[in-house]
């Protein structure tokens, strides 16, 4: 029964093609529109977990999903999570990403025990998980740095189960996926990306399902020994594992950018923001006996996948605006900064 569970998503992955991918979600989303949901009741709540409820709180919501705190009579907590913009493909994946987790029994790794799906609503109902995530961490505790570290060491835990093969990196698929972009590329860009590209080309890294949002915000640090991976995927995803570690270390790097603009003084805040990166890397590069790519490499191509992340983000944040939801219009600007910085990156990798 394990192997089925963790082999049958396999068929359904998306290669490599992130931006691609985002995309198709944006079609997915607008599909959804025709078709809302209402918040789940108290007697379908009861029903789908065979037990009283003595509360159902609202605890976050957004454009695309509902967070609700459910108390069980006897006072245990559930969470619950409902798809307000997505299908019930989405909803299915993200229970069947949290089964896949938790039969890898990665070291570290905490993942919320499942208890029941409701379709008609498009409701997963999961383990409610305390503790505070790294991204709260991140703004005012001495914590994220070990929590940092116990990141790094539990991303290549989950790699090293995971890998399915070590090979050279895709950079055909890489660059027609980038090809994809919302964004416009100046000559000297686009010589940047060809040469890096080319840098890349022989380069081996290790490929199979990566989680894709490994971020401060969806990693609950608890108890100064364990990880719990939370808000699951609604696709699942095949590439290059280094973008999971790209999506930490830029989703971190944002977090310092914006504590330096909202807090400019509160210069320990970003010195241990950055000791958190360090810790991060440090942990992850440490669990490896080999590194793949190796060293003379390694930067550049954690930038390269730190940039289709960027162009994820243009896509699905103009998608957002073509769908004429409220959205942040500030952020595309910002990311068109971030691209910019990142091609000054690759171009000084470039000459090292």
């Amino acid at each position: 029964m394990k192997d089925s569970i963790l082999q049958a998503p396999a068929a359904h992955a998306i290669d490599f093609g992130f931006i691609q991918g985002a995309w198709r979600r944006i079609e997915a989303f607008r599909s959804s529109e025709t078709d809302p949901v209402e918040p789940p009741t108290v007697s379908e709540l009861e029903e789908a977990l065979g037990e009283p409820v003595q509360n159902c709180d609202l605890l976050a919501k957004n454009w695309r999903n509902r967070i609700y705190r459910i108390e069980l009579a006897h006072g245990r907590l559930v969470l619950g999570k409902q798809l307000v913009m997505g299908t019930d493909a989405m909803l299915q994946c993200q229970y069947d990403q949290l089964r896949v987790l938790g039969a890898l029994h990665v070291p570290g790794l905490g993942v919320p025990n499942t208890f029941a799906l409701l379709p008609a609503k498009r409701l997963l109902l999961t383990e409610f998980v305390p503790g505070k995530t790294i991204e709260i961490l991140a703004w005012t505790s001495e914590d994220v740095v070990p929590a940092c570290e116990l990141a790094g060491k539990t991303l290549a835990r989950l790699q090293l189960a995971r890998t399915e093969t070590i090979g050279p990196i895709p950079v055909e698929m890489i660059s027609r996926d980038l090809a994809m972009a919302p964004w416009r590329l100046s000559l000297h860009e686009k010589e940047i990306l060809q040469a890096t590209l080319e840098r890349l080309a022989a380069a081996e890294v290790r490929i199979g399902h990566v989680y894709y949002d490994y971020k401060p915000a969806n990693l609950i640090y608890q108890n100064n020994e364990l990880l719990f991976l939370i808000d699951p995927p609604d696709v699942w995803w095949r590439g290059v594992h280094l973008w999971d570690y790209a999506c930490f270390r830029s989703s971190m790097r944002r977090h310092l950018w914006r504590i330096s603009l909202r807090r400019p003084y509160d210069r320990h805040r970003r010195t241990t923001i950055r000791q958190g990166l360090v810790a991060f890397e440090q942990g992850y590069l440490t669990s490896f006996a080999n590194r793949h790519p190796e060293p003379p490499l390694f930067a550049l191509a954690v930038q390269l996948f730190e940039l289709q992340r960027n162009a994820v983000f243009m896509t699905m944040k103009k998608g957002k605006i073509n769908m004429a939801r409220q959205v942040n219009r500030i952020r595309l600007p910002l990311l068109e900064m971030e691209k910019r910085w990142l091609f000054w990156r690759l171009a000084r990798e470039l000459t090292r």
